[in-house]
């Protein structure tokens, strides 16, 4: 098993005494560490506070644009997912306000509604953010919630480093920077996806099942507990990164369990571990069964698998840069970076040396999770080596998986955050490893003096000259090494993405509020361009104007008529319909451009406009054939619609149009 702490040092957490160096007590006039001033100040500062500023700083300035704007109404795109991430983390706030399920809404997918445990819904961030919505509206929590989400994660991982591993606060800084900003958080923050970027849970779930099982530093039932209430946020967070977790620290635990078995430790470790893990999973499962009842068998509750086609990493993005283009139809208008998958070779690299040089069986369990994770993100199908793939020979065992429950709903690409985590935790040691002592000039006396962490004062032995040089020497080496780890890891990564994020406003135009003011009370609103593919922005307005109407449609995935998942983009349906004349594509598919209704065509979208319960029919600038569009609305609806201005059209009285 993992052998925790240091050597038994005169100071606690002291680093070792270089050789040739003796603890020496500095004399009256020495070099010492300031008392008071800006030096004796910044010593006083907690490492945690330094670097939880400094994380806090990156993350602003990601979003600068949204800071220096309109944060109420500025994100990167009223189109793809931002839109749908929108909604879903303004849902609690009006639920909570209007007192609605906070897992069930009919407000979006009229009439069946929507289950937004079966969705990527953010429940806990949308609660817990409930008053700055309240406050500020719905754009503004998405903002903090964008912003807030690389600088928890990397200071969750920091303090998780410091605490579990006692590493050193610039080792733990670095790693925590390399959590919190990978290429696949800023890949994934561009496109808004919280439920795979919000991650400062993952760490303490790792402290926990650290300590559980390797250090077992204080009592059992405490980590079981902690355990077990992370385990229950987290699922209200993301079930898929939850998944994802559960599943790598299976094959962790299952590796620690063999070392200790070899090691003879076994019978010691199991009885403070399976008590722990017991209590976590009693405490987890009896908070969680009714969600997972309703994510399973609940209200609009889907059946098999969500997506029929899943994102994947290839080979060469993980090795290498490869750059993503024209990335509207995903929810950003701004130049593309690289694929999330990128760790690159000199992370990789490093790992290796991490490997070679600290020996210890934490980072070889990290380096057989690194490789796994990497593997099963290849996910179930060859990538070609043009668009970054492997060779068609290489084995892929995702696929033994993929059609497992649960497991098949995840998107292999994601098992990219356990890879970032486990460099970041070699990166952290490796540089606790070689982290310099800090080395004086010399006292009154002329003695070359080191100081460690603490302050303690090291003078060299004899007094000589020479020992001096070799030990700043010493130093200078282990600065040079320090700067050459972070370099190669932190350079590459954050020449991932252009920074800071291209934003935009999207507030409604004065046409489509001056609309929106004039519907009814319990207004069912049917929108072009229909929000089911990249141009959603009838969800912002819907936001914008307090959920004062329903949407037909919506960017959730919803129950079909046999219980499957439906996209809204199923050809031949009246959502299929609205979609194809929308947009020419969707994710993973081609749509048709429909042709004119015929009488059949007339009758059964007429008899969805009654299902649905449409008063209202408004069309916006957008789509891939307005006119086209408007044509065949008016075939539908027997009349043509009424003209707002700014490219704004709209039908009123959607039922009493049909019953003539």
């Amino acid at each position: 098993m993992e052998k925790t702490g240091r050597p038994a040092l005169p100071a606690a957490g002291a680093p070792a005494v270089e050789p040739g160096l003796t603890r020496r007590p500095v004399p009256s006039g020495g070099v010492r560490h300031a008392a008071s001033g800006l030096r004796g100040f910044l010593r006083r500062v907690p490492g945690w506070l330094a670097a939880g500023l400094v994380y806090a700083g990156l993350g602003v300035g990601m979003w600068w644009h949204v800071w220096t704007g309109r944060p109420a109404s500025t994100m990167v795109c009223a189109c793809g997912d931002p839109p749908s991430i929108a909604w879903f983390i303004a849902w609690p706030a009006y639920a909570i306000s209007h007192g609605h399920s906070l897992f069930y809404s009919t407000w979006v997918h009229v009439p069946g509604g929507i289950n937004l445990l079966d969705n990527t819904s953010v429940l806990a961030l949308g609660v817990v953010l409930s008053p700055v919505t309240w406050l500020f509206g719905p754009i503004a929590t998405l903002n903090v919630a964008l912003t807030l989400a690389p600088p928890l994660s990397a200071l969750s991982a920091y303090g998780c480093l410091r605490r579990a591993l006692r590493v050193r606060p610039p080792a733990a800084f670095l790693g925590g920077l390399l959590f919190g900003f990978s290429p696949y958080m800023m890949r994934n923050e561009v496109f808004n996806h919280l439920q795979v970027t919000f991650l400062p849970l993952l760490p303490l779930i790792f402290l926990c099942c650290y300590e559980l099982a390797v250090a077992q530093r204080g009592t059992w039932w405490r980590w079981g507990v902690g355990l077990g209430l992370v385990v229950t946020v987290q699922f209200f967070v993301g079930l898929e990164m939850l998944t994802i977790t559960a599943f790598m620290t299976g094959i962790a635990l299952a590796l620690a369990l063999l070392a200790a078995f070899v090691r003879g430790g076994l019978a010691g470790k199991l009885p403070f571990a399976w008590r722990g893990f017991l209590l976590a999973g009693g405490i987890a499962g009896g908070l969680l069964a009714y969600p997972a009842w309703y994510a399973l068998a609940g209200p609009a509750s889907i059946r098999g698998a969500v997506w029929n086609a899943v994102t994947v990493n290839g080979l060469s993005r993980l090795l290498f840069p490869f750059r993503q283009h024209d990335l509207r139809i995903i929810g950003y208008l701004g130049p593309g970076g690289t694929r999330g998958a990128y760790l690159g070779i000199l992370a990789l690299v490093v790992f290796a040396v991490a490997v070679a040089v600290l020996r210890r069986p934490l980072v070889v369990v990290c380096g057989i999770l690194l490789v796994t994770a990497m593997w099963l993100s290849l996910g179930t199908r060859h990538l070609a080596f043009s668009q970054g793939g492997q060779p068609e020979w290489l084995w892929l065992p995702w696929r033994v998986f993929d059609n497992w429950p649960i497991l098949k709903n995840i998107t292999p690409a994601n098992f990219s955050v356990p890879a970032v985590w486990c460099i970041a935790i070699a990166a952290a040691l490796l540089v606790d490893r070689v982290w310099p002592l800090r080395y004086a000039a010399g006292n009154d006396n002329g003695t070359a003096l080191a100081e460690n962490d603490n302050g303690t004062a090291l003078a060299a032995d004899g007094q000589a000259p020479q020992a001096r040089h070799v030990a700043v020497a010493r130093m200078a080496a282990r600065v040079a090494a320090v700067a050459v780890i972070s370099a190669a890891l932190v350079i590459p990564w954050f020449l991932a993405w252009p920074l800071p994020f291209a934003t935009t406003d999207v507030r409604a135009s004065v046409p489509i509020t001056r609309v929106e003011a004039q519907l009814p009370a319990n207004a069912v609103v049917l929108f072009y361009p229909f929000p089911s593919s990249y141009q959603d922005q009838a969800l912002v307005w819907q936001l914008e104007d307090d959920m004062a109407y329903k949407l037909v449609g919506g960017r959730g995935i919803v129950r079909g008529d046999d219980g499957t998942a439906d996209h809204g983009f199923t050809p031949g349906t009246p959502e299929g319909t609205m979609t194809a004349l929308t947009t020419p594509i969707v994710p993973h598919d081609v749509m048709a451009l429909p042709p004119l209704p015929t009488p059949g065509t007339v009758r059964s979208f007429r008899l969805a406009l009654r299902t649905w319960g449409v008063t209202n029919v408004i069309m916006t600038p957008g789509g891939r054939d307005p006119a086209y569009a408007r044509k065949w609305l008016s075939m539908v609806l027997g009349t043509g619609p009424q003209r707002e201005g700014g490219g704004v059209w709209v039908w009123n009285d959607v039922q009493k149009l049909l019953s003539s």
